[in-house]
Parts: structure tokens; C-alpha cells; sequence
């Protein structure tokens, strides 16, 4: 009786242990939400106005150097949209020389265009050009030429385009390689205009990201009430 008596706690814990487990509550995980691919547009589709007037001029020529060495040429500008025909038969007028921001009509795109061309300083092709801070105001469109791309890549390239916490990226991730003397013109759009040039510009090569000038948006899109940025 001893032993049985002994025995019964036992079984008891025995029979505890068999029943089946609440299972344990999954934590959420992190996950990578900054990189977004985008689908590109064709430059020569686009319909462009006049172009802007900034402190350098209507466009804005920079040269990327690294240990003393050109690693490529940039020519950028920010074109106002097109003027709109009211028919098919109505002859623009003749074109102003650059446009003023502040003419423009609500909710008009601003086209950041840029046209750069590898040096032969540079150790390799140029693998990548991307917006070194967050496109503010971006309107969902970007591109390139597709035609220069074609002579620069071959008719067999691909070019990705994507958004990366808000900075934008073109990469080549296809063809004969983007090499010294090859424009190839790029894009995007914003609704707000330039807010000047700034260092804000990265070519990607093998030894590394070169910084490059041109015009981009204020860093914060301004009040729509005040037209200041937010304090």
C-alpha cells in the first residue's frame, strides 16, 4: 500500500504532462519594407516646357572626379510641363525661354532630367545613379532613353528602377556594360520645383560612389496653406 500510495502523485503529474500545450504566440518580425520597385517611362514620350531658370543658369554641368580621375560628366535641368493645346490644330506659341515656377498651375510636374555620360577615368562601367536623400514630392513617374540606353547597353539591356527609403535608384542590371563616352538620359518628376543645386547625386562604379550636383526639391515639401516648409 505503500508503494501505491507513493505511485499516485506520479500518475497524477503523468497525466498533466500528456495534455496537449497551448502553442506559444508568434512575435511579430521585422521586415524590409524601404526598397519598392517602380516601372519606367520612355524620355522621348515625355512632353516637356521650358526649362527653369536657376542661380547657374538653365542647366546645371557637374564632373565627378575620384583620386584625381574623371568618372563621369552631368548636364541636369528641370523642365515646367508642356503647354497644353486646346486642339490638334492649334500652333504653340513660340516657347519661353524658362519657366517660372510660380506661374505654373496647381498640381503641374516638374521633370528632373539628367544626362550622364562615364569618364574614362572610371574603373569599370558606371553601375549605378541614385538620389542621395529621399525625392521629395515624387510623382511616381522615372525613366530613361530608351534609345541611348539600347546604344550604351546593347539592343539586350535592363535597366531597374526603384525607390530605396524614398531615394531613387537606377541600376543596370543588364547588358554590355554603361562605359566611358555613352549618354544615356535620365528622369523623374516631381510637384515641386527646384530648390536649388545641391550635392545630392550618387554614380555607383566598382571603386565606390561618387558625389554629383544638380537641382533637386526642397529636403521638406512645403505647407500647402502657408507655402513655407513645416516648422
Amino acid at each position: 500500500m505503500r508503494l501505491i500510495a507513493l505511485s499516485l502523485p506520479l500518475l497524477a503529474l503523468a497525466a498533466c504532462s500528456a495534455e496537449p500545450q497551448p502553442e506559444p504566440t508568434p512575435e511579430a518580425s521585422p521586415t524590409v519594407s524601404g526598397l519598392r520597385t517602380l516601372v519606367a517611362a520612355g524620355f522621348r514620350e515625355m512632353a516637356l516646357g521650358a526649362k527653369i531658370e536657376g542661380p547657374q543658369g538653365p542647366e546645371v554641368s557637374d564632373t565627378l572626379m575620384f583620386e584625381g580621375r574623371t568618372i563621369a560628366e552631368m548636364v541636369s535641368y528641370v523642365a515646367c510641363p508642356a503647354v497644353a493645346l486646346e486642339s490638334e490644330t492649334d500652333i504653340p506659341a513660340q516657347p519661353e525661354p524658362a519657366c517660372d515656377p510660380a506661374t505654373q498651375p496647381e498640381g503641374a510636374l516638374y521633370t528632373y532630367v539628367h544626362r550622364i555620360t562615364p569618364g574614362e577615368g572610371a574603373d569599370g562601367p558606371v553601375l549605378s545613379f541614385r538620389t542621395a536623400r529621399p525625392a521629395t514630392g515624387f510623382a511616381n513617374v522615372i525613366g530613361f532613353d530608351r534609345e541611348q540606353a539600347a546604344a550604351a547597353l546593347g539592343e539586350d539591356y535592363a535597366i531597374g528602377v526603384s525607390m530605396d527609403n524614398g531615394a531613387l535608384v537606377w541600376r543596370i542590371e543588364k547588358g554590355d556594360g554603361w562605359d566611358a563616352g555613352e549618354e544615356i538620359t535620365l528622369f523623374w518628376q516631381s510637384t515641386l520645383p527646384p530648390d536649388g543645386p545641391s550635392d545630392v547625386y550618387e554614380v555607383e562604379t566598382n571603386e565606390g560612389r561618387a558625389m554629383a550636383t544638380g537641382p533637386f526639391p526642397p529636403e521638406e515639401a512645403p505647407d500647402s496653406r502657408s507655402g513655407k516648409p513645416p516648422e
